[in-house]
């Protein structure tokens, strides 16, 4: 079967799914030059007082609470970093459109996985939950119930975790939030269905077989001719067990299947912030349970339509109709972005490793299975680069190395970009994930803010404090890198 009508299937499942599941948040208005209109937002809470997602604030004081289902919960039970869908209304001047207030009528959250952690890696950057592979990057909040805050500290086969984050790709999660919980697992656990055997009632999410004998599966569509496969799903389990002792591959007893919809059918304006966990159509994407459509009216920032696929972080502002998020503006908004050659590889089986690119060489950019790479050529793993190819990598930050998150091969080229988080700085040098950029020779014009207008040296080294994302460019001139422009992204 060809894959484009693959993904038109899916689509029409997803489409037909999430219009019977869904509610609906209304359009009011308003007098005196101001309105209410309806919005719906998605991402990880960043602050409190009233309830930050994503940065923004939203007045909390009618707000109805959903948690893992419950209702009778408070706003009390809510934590930095765990990824919620608020319903609003927004109180906006009608003249100026500027928004006056947001206030949240609903928010709602529920685990992105919870089991037995079966294994983490010796630096930190990744564990093993239900056979899903954990990312854990500089966003990612460790709860203060995690011994020293170090996910190091969690003893594999002993320790339960509740994990909050965005499904990036087939087992692969990128976490928001790490909180560990006493006594026996609630297992749960959100991704997108694989292999479905309709006989033998199977799928796999990652590394994990699922079997759902006897579970409620009420929540999905007809399992006829394994049309689950590509679904996002959220389920219940009561049973995990290892499939080879030993091993990672996992199964669990599911409880309950349902596809994971998006719950809203109606809203004026939408702002979601995730991860891309698969395209399912030329012009469509799933960001969690939510389908977003885009056109060619749709503004690109920080990249392009061709850059769009599994575990590229985007930011999408539009309006839904139909449970269909209609996209007018994508930013591809991963904090990290590099691009130069490549420069040296370390690979011990050809897939997971690192490498370093030319003139960065401060910055080890690690790759795992779960890399998507793409561009030039057949480019399916890290063991198909070579030495000199032109890459851009876009990741996610780890103290001052990358996960890559996605690299693509393109034509040669003498650009250099560094763009990350700020380490340190004693100007004129500023040091950009390990990678130490001397900007002595640049102009006082060549220093901007993230409008891109002018703001000079001193200004701009005020401003960039440890941690601000800051891109650098320039060009790659007899093996050195000339920089000609250095900019604030936030």
């Amino acid at each position: 079967m060809k894959q484009s009508l693959i993904d038109a299937t899916l689509f029409s499942i997803l489409l037909l799914t999430v219009a019977s599941c869904s509610s609906n948040v209304q359009e009011g208005g308003g007098i005196g030059g101001t309105g209410r209109v309806a919005s719906v937002s998605s991402g990880p809470i960043t602050d409190f007082g009233s309830v930050f997602v994503s940065g923004v604030e939203y007045e909390t004081d009618s707000t109805v609470f959903t948690v893992d289902g419950r209702t009778d919960v408070t706003q009390n039970e809510l934590k930095k970093g765990m990824v919620v869908l608020v319903e609003a209304t927004l109180l906006e001047d009608t003249v100026t459109k500027t928004i006056l207030k947001r206030t949240a009528n609903r928010i709602s959250y529920s685990d992105t996985v919870e089991g037995q952690v079966q294994a983490v890696e010796a630096s930190g950057k990744t564990l093993i939950v239900l056979g899903q592979t954990i990312l854990v990057t500089d966003r990612t909040v460790i709860d203060d119930s995690v011994p020293g805050r170090d996910v190091t500290s969690l003893v594999p086969n002993v320790d339960v975790v509740e994990v909050s984050g965005f499904v990036s790709g087939d087992g692969v999660l990128v976490a928001t939030l790490i909180d560990r919980k006493a006594g026996a697992p609630d297992f749960e656990l959100k991704g997108l269905v694989k292999n479905h055997d309709t006989g033998a009632q199977t799928f796999q999410i990652g590394r994990l077989t699922v079997s759902y004998d006897g579970a409620d599966i009420s929540g999905m569509p007809n399992s006829a001719g394994n049309a689950w496969n590509g679904l996002p799903v959220h389920l219940l389990g009561s049973q995990f067990s290892l499939i080879t002792p030993g091993q990672l591959d996992g199964r669990l007893q599911a409880t309950s299947v349902a596809v994971e919809s998006f719950e809203v059918q109606e809203s004026s304006r939408a702002e979601i912030e995730g991860f891309i966990s698969q395209m399912v159509s030329p012009n469509g994407f799933l960001v969690g349970s939510i389908l977003v459509q885009f056109n060619s009216q749709t503004l690109f920032e920080g990249g392009t339509a061709t850059d769009l696929g599994p575990g590229v972080r985007v930011e999408v502002n539009g309006n839904v109709s139909g449970n269909i998020l209609f996209a007018i503006r994508v930013e591809l908004s991963n904090d990290v972005k590099l691009e130069a050659d490549l420069a040296t590889v370390n690979t011990v089986d050809g897939v997971s490793g690192s490498l370093t690119l030319t003139g960065l060489t401060g910055t080890v950019v690690h790759i795992n299975a779960q890399t998507q790479f793409k561009g030039q050529g057949v480019l399916l793993r890290l063991g198909d680069l070579l030495a000199g190819d032109h890459l851009v990598v876009r990741g996610e930050p780890f103290g001052d190395q990358v996960i890559a998150t996605d690299i693509t091969r393109q034509p040669a080229s003498s650009i250099v970009i560094l763009q990350g988080p700020v380490s340190s700085t004693s100007p004129p040098s500023i040091v950009i994930l390990g990678t130490a950029v001397d900007t002595a020779l640049l102009p006082e014009t060549a220093f901007r803010k993230a409008d891109d207008s002018p703001i000079g040296r001193t200004a701009f080294f005020a401003a960039a404090q440890p941690g601000v994302i800051v891109e650098v460019e320039g060009v790659q001139v007899d093996g050195s890198i000339v920089w000609h422009e250095i900019e604030l992204q936030h």
